[in-house]
């Protein structure tokens, strides 16, 4: 009998999102497996009010591989739903370290998932991930995942969706899959958008939470920390890019793609945002408009729960939460195309189907974004610098100082030798510029015997103008003084542009524009199998990507279990390499160094509380030289 609700299951159910859709759409969960215990409470606050449907579901806090099928094989379940894990397969799990998929333990959970499947026999299924899991790894786990669903006998409907394309002020793009014994399904057409049938307008941010703003909330100018003094300055719907060459920023403060994409972005309160992030640091956007961070109220809405679903846990696990969820308003719209598909056929469908050769435009739509960007941004750049595009540096005079550093984050700058400390290895640094080009100079005080290490930076001219490529001699003595060059170059070109760090200029390993080069060789009294290592990876074509484990092995003569002493030594001196024991998700026979310079910052990898500070003739000294 039709709106009688349909008996569900829900399996990695997460803060509900998906569940709402469907119990929007006249399901009936039963039971939500969920192993996380924040979200168990979530679900749990919930199942008396938006989850109760035909009887309070059970939540099981537990693995799903251990989760007992038996007592839901007479209850009637006719859908399960719900998708597994998915960092494996997202672009922030490439980042961390390139996509394994299924040879990951998080990748094999689908397998689980077939296990209730084989058990409950239901007549249809939907599994949702994300987008970019048919790609990953040569489509190898997209394979195995359609060959695993047809086997149980089930036909297959696969597409990936934008959510903002069904009401959702949102952009997050997610894979939806629908498998079924019998009938068709064909995906519902967009409610939203130039794809719609009626051209409804896409819904914006500001149409989503009007209500909550306060007209008298002036605009914030300072976030605070290292860029907030950046997110005023960046126009609605843009982010970090707008301080690059690339877009005509007269006074570059990050190379082209150095960054993620959600680095300072600012919505434009006019259109759907972009995806909200489930783990988002202090610089990750969404922000609002006023140059402030969303309140969970604003981020429920956003996502499309109801005001009164309540989210539990910290203020950090509620963030994460939300940006894990699939928006209920999606969920509801697949959930009633399912039903009036497949369970409960009926002619008048509640949301109109795809025509035969629909092809989504909102990937289009992306592309004229970007140019529209750069338009934006060249009116902000106009009204922000009058039409004055400056910026060739004033040359510097030579600069001679004294580095006194007490530990990796605790170095003295200081202008007269008779102030070094006994205490700790001393330099000399002299800097000059030479039209073009930076010349460093650095010598360890003392007596070293050793010949002098050299690095060379080219590709500069396009972030830091007027100059182009930077030489490093050094004599050093030992392996920590190569973090501490490191930083004496990161200093040179900091001070000489308006870039924050040398990840900044480099750009992000894993999205960088290859316009920075990097060659050098370092040479210590007692090389040894570290200072090899560490040669090895000084190059820009050697970082970045991976290396095969035995190729390396045979390169530097290492054993298997040097190699792994040696990717330890270089972790304590700062040196981002990793391995499948430092970073599963790169799976074994692989290493990746990420950059072939030291992380700098006492934020990257571990946590530091030790100052950089700097002093001349006993006192405190803002930036110079």
């Amino acid at each position: 009998m039709r709106n009688k609700p349909i008996p569900t299951l829900s399996l990695f159910s997460g803060a509900g999102g998906l569940d709402l859709g469907f119990i929007q759409a006249g399901f009936a969960i039963k039971a939500c497996v969920e192993i996380e215990d924040n979200y168990c409470a979530t679900l749990q606050a919930n199942k008396n009010e938006s989850l109760n449907v035909s009887g309070v579901p059970t939540i099981h806090c537990e693995d799903i591989r251990g989760f007992d099928v038996k007592p839901y094989r007479k209850l009637g379940i006719r859908c399960v739903i719900g998708g597994p894990p998915c960092q494996t397969f997202s672009a922030a799990g490439r980042r961390s370290g390139g996509v394994i998929g299924i040879e990951d333990e998080r990748g094999q959970l689908f397998q689980a998932y077939i296990r209730v499947l084989q058990e409950l026999q239901p007549e249809v299924f939907v599994f949702e991930n994300v987008y970019g899991l048919p790609g990953a790894n040569g489509g190898k786990p997209w394979q195995a995942i359609v060959s695993a669903f047809h086997k149980l006998g089930y036909q297959l409907r696969a597409e990936v969706v934008d959510s903002a394309d069904y009401g959702v002020p949102q952009h997050r793009e997610r894979l939806i899959m629908v498998g079924y014994r019998k009938g068709d399904f064909v995906f519902p057409l967009p409610t939203h958008g130039p794809d719609s049938a009626n051209g409804q307008p896409l819904r914006s941010v500001e149409e989503a939470i009007s209500d909550l703003q306060d007209p008298n909330e002036p605009a914030h100018d300072n976030l605070g920390g290292m860029y907030g003094d950046l997110l005023s300055l960046v126009p609605e719907g843009l982010n970090y890019a707008f301080f690059t060459a690339e877009m005509g920023h007269p006074e570059p403060v990050f190379a082209w793609r150095s960054k993620f994409h959600d680095l300072l972005y600012k919505v434009n309160r006019s259109e759907p945002c972009r995806t909200i992030k489930a783990q988002p640091g202090k610089f990750t956007g969404p922000f609002h408009w006023k140059n402030r961070h969303f309140t969970i109220q604003e981020l429920k809405r956003l996502q499309t729960f109801p005001d009164n679903y309540e989210i539990v846990g910290s203020f950090a696990k509620v963030l994460e939460q939300i940006g894990n969820s699939v928006p209920p308003r999606l969920g509801f719209v697949i959930a009633q195309s399912v039903r009036d598909q497949l369970l409960e056929p009926r002619k008048a469908l509640t949301f109109e189907v795809r025509p035969p050769g629909f092809v989504s435009t909102f990937r289009q739509r992306q592309r004229l974004k970007s140019v529209r960007f750069a338009e934006i941004a060249r009116a902000a750049i106009d009204e922000q610098y009058g039409k004055r595009r400056s910026a060739t540096k004033q040359r510097r005079a030579a600069v001679v100082y004294f580095l006194n550093p007490h530990s990796l984050f605790d170095r003295r700058r200081i202008k007269l030798e008779g102030r070094l400390k006994d205490s700790g290895p001393k330099f000399t640094v002299h800097i000059a510029d030479e039209g073009a080009h930076v010349e460093l100079k650095v010598a360890r005080i003392g007596k070293v015997r050793s010949a002098q290490s050299i690095v060379e930076i080219s590709g500069l001219r396009k972030y830091l103008p007027g100059y182009d490529t930077l030489r490093l001699t050094a004599t050093i003595a030992e392996v920590p003084d190569i973090f501490h060059c490191w930083s004496v170059i990161e200093d040179a070109l900091t001070r000489r542009s308006q870039f924050f760090t040398l990840i900044d200029i480099y750009g992000h390993y894993a999205n960088r524009g290859d316009t920075v080069g990097i060659k050098g060789k370092w040479r210590l009294p007692a090389g040894g199998r570290l200072a090899m290592a560490i040669n090895y990876f000084t190059d820009t074509a050697r970082c970045g990507d991976f290396v095969g484990e035995n190729e390396l092995r045979s390169e530097l003569g290492l054993t298997k279990s040097s190699l792994a002493a040696v990717v330890e030594e270089m972790r304590e001196v700062r040196f981002d390499i990793r391995t499948s024991r430092t970073h599963p998700i790169i799976g074994d026979g692989r290493v990746l160094c990420t950059y072939p310079f030291p992380l700098l910052s006492p934020r990257a990898l571990v946590e530091s509380r030790v100052q950089l500070t700097e002093a001349v003739d006993g006192g405190k000294l803002a930036r110079f030289g």
